[in-house]
């Protein structure tokens, strides 16, 4: 690779690292245009230069300084040529740093290109995603595909055999003709013709090269922690410490679960006030539950973690009801999608590990099936965009408790939503000051401001969304979901502005 130097554009380097000896002389202006060599130059095909110049919508401008010249073997000195009407003298001197720098110049047009083709082919994942309905057939063994694995619809056992085989650089033999029949019953028969199969069908290598590498960069960039002690914020400094309790009852065996609001309500006193009660008897690694157990959980840990603030004690009992029905539900798939393990941004996964894109045979699926929307909505407009923004744990504690303190709750007294409107007034000022604390700028701190508060949006219409789908799920009796979840489900009163 040469670079010629438009001498009409001076050259601001010395001139003992000017990377050639350029002499340009132009009767016509060039076009910008692959071009080739004329006969003159070379006596062969092979020692022919090819030259392109930058992209242009004119003709050569004398502003810009150079244009590069592909050669397999290097001009003569001073040799004579004529292209597209443009005669030149090209004496060339290229020095080791020249040729590092051209090097790199090389680098970062692949590395455009590849970030190019690495959009294409999200856009196209994108795509097919929304056409991706669940049930359809893995293309590999024809089992129930989890999702789009490596650009094709997969179970999730043929996109982990794929991965590790590409991984590990594995090689295997048939024993037969290479031409083993592939299903869900015989997948595990003949490894040589599943990844075969595998290869065939479209999967794509290169899909890992890039999940590695984003992984890497992930890996790199540690996840905010937030060291307690150091908060000087009594207000955030509580919220904290709420966290680490809601965190501890959600696991706890002996914490309550709920049968109505009514119920919940009863005892004004909240199980957080004997937090160590309940502490010691957590869950076991392998205990599984099912989802209508961890709404339900969530959602009376919700319930008892609303009851923990004095602000919503001072409320009478009927602003207390229509409090949480108007927003637990919100509360919850924020916790849902907030609790999952960082290291998941395609599934809900439970504190007892239980996902909803886990080891589904086809039977499951179907069982399941009216529920995978809604938390295919909690991945896409709260998940992956809290995880985009890397919110953190301060920032979650106080949009959740934002979100309960809703003077927007229609059926409030007026002394209620003063109270409440007061709470979240605090809870927002909290908010900007440590967004204030943790950002260079005014402007920066205007934005993730603003970034954050914007969620609420999404997460409301979310939960709504959830609440519709398990009010039909009950009344075509496709499942039988716990009483407190269907409770705040039909009570709740503008399920129709979605």
């Amino acid at each position: 690779m040469l670079i010629l130097t438009n001498p009409s554009a001076p050259y601001k380097g010395s001139k003992e690292n000017a990377p050639m000896d350029i002499k340009l002389e132009t009767k016509e202006e060039m076009n910008p245009v692959l071009l080739q060599g004329s006969p003159e130059a070379s006596t062969s095909s092979q020692e022919s230069s090819k030259i392109s110049s930058a992209p242009s919508n004119s003709s050569c401008d004398p502003s810009i300084r150079s244009f590069t010249i592909d050669t397999s073997m290097p001009l003569p000195p001073s040799t004579p040529s004529r292209i597209g009407g443009a005669h030149y003298e090209c004496s060339h001197k290229l020095d080791s740093n020249s040729l590092q720098a051209l090097q790199h110049d090389d680098d970062e047009d692949q590395v455009s290109q590849a970030t190019t083709s690495y959009l294409a082919k999200q856009k196209q994942k994108q795509e097919a995603m929304k056409k991706f309905k669940p049930g359809e057939p893995c293309v590999v063994c024809g089992d129930a595909a989890s999702g789009i694995h490596y650009n094709v619809w997969s179970c999730n056992g043929c996109k982990t055999f794929f991965r590790r085989v590409v991984i590990e650089n594995r090689t295997y033999s048939c024993k037969r003709d290479g031409n083993c029949p592939i299903d869900k019953n015989m997948r595990c028969s003949c490894r040589h013709c599943r990844f075969k199969k595998c290869l065939k069908v479209g999967m794509d290598s290169t899909e890992l090269n890039i999940e590695r590498r984003r992984k890497r960069r992930t890996a790199d960039v540690p996840k905010p922690t937030i060291n307690v002690e150091t908060i000087t914020d009594s207000l955030i400094k509580d919220l904290m410490k709420k966290e680490g309790q809601f965190l501890k009852m959600l696991t706890s065996t002996v914490a309550p679960i709920h049968s109505n609001i009514e119920e919940a309500l009863e005892y004004q006193e909240s199980t957080f006030k004997n937090f160590e009660k309940y502490e010691g008897s957590q869950m076991h690694p392998g205990d599984q539950m099912n989802f209508s157990y961890w709404r339900a959980k969530i959602l009376s840990t919700i319930v008892e973690w609303a009851k923990s603030f004095d602000e919503f004690l001072k409320l009478s009992k009927g602003d207390q009801h229509a409090l949480i029905v108007h927003t637990s539900f919100s509360n919850l798939v924020l916790s849902e999608a907030f609790h999952t393990p960082e290291r998941y941004t395609d599934r809900i996964v439970f504190p007892d590990g239980l996902s909803g894109f886990r080891n589904l045979t086809a039977n499951i699926l179907k069982e399941r099936s009216g529920l995978i929307p809604t938390v295919v909505a909690v991945i896409n407009n709260i998940l992956v965009p809290i995880r985009r923004m890397r919110m953190n744990e301060i920032e979650y504690v106080l949009l959740q408790a934002i979100m309960l303190f809703d003077p927007e709750c229609l059926s409030l007294s007026e002394i209620g939503t003063t109270i409440i409107s007061q709470k979240r007034t605090a809870l927002l000022e909290s908010l900007r000051k440590h967004v204030d604390s943790t950002t260079e700028n005014k402007m920066e701190s205007a934005y993730r401001f603003a970034t954050i508060l914007l969620r609420i949006s999404n997460v409301q219409k979310v939960a709504a969304f959830k609440r519709e789908t398990l009010c039909t799920i009950e009344t075509f009796n496709l499942m039988s979901p716990h009483p407190l979840t269907m409770e705040i489900s039909k009570k709740y009163p503008d399920i129709s502005f979605f």
